[in-house]
């Protein structure tokens, strides 16, 4: 069997035909929206990796401040201790 295709064309390929233009129409401008919100997502992460970055980098800064001031009060505290056990 072969195919057959004749010249006409009816109101139902018309429709047929609107609706994959409709349908196509559609599924790009959903395609469209789904990759700008993505990139508007991935604008934000950036963003906020940015900030939590500089958060980080304050806080291990402030961090090593408090070992060294640690560190110094230690120091006195063994010297104090030395003195101590030598005034007897």
């Amino acid at each position: 069997m072969a195919w057959e295709f004749d010249k006409r064309v009816s109101s139902g390929n018309l429709l047929v035909a609107a609706g994959m233009a409709v349908s196509v129409i559609w599924g790009y401008s959903q395609l469209t929206a789904t990759a700008e919100r993505l990139n508007e997502k991935t604008s934000d992460q950036a963003k906020a990796i940015a900030s939590n970055e500089a958060r980080i980098r304050s806080v291990e800064y402030t961090t090593a401040r408090q070992d060294e001031r640690l560190i110094l009060i230690l120091d006195s505290l063994r010297k104090i201790e030395a003195k101590i056990d030598r005034e007897p």
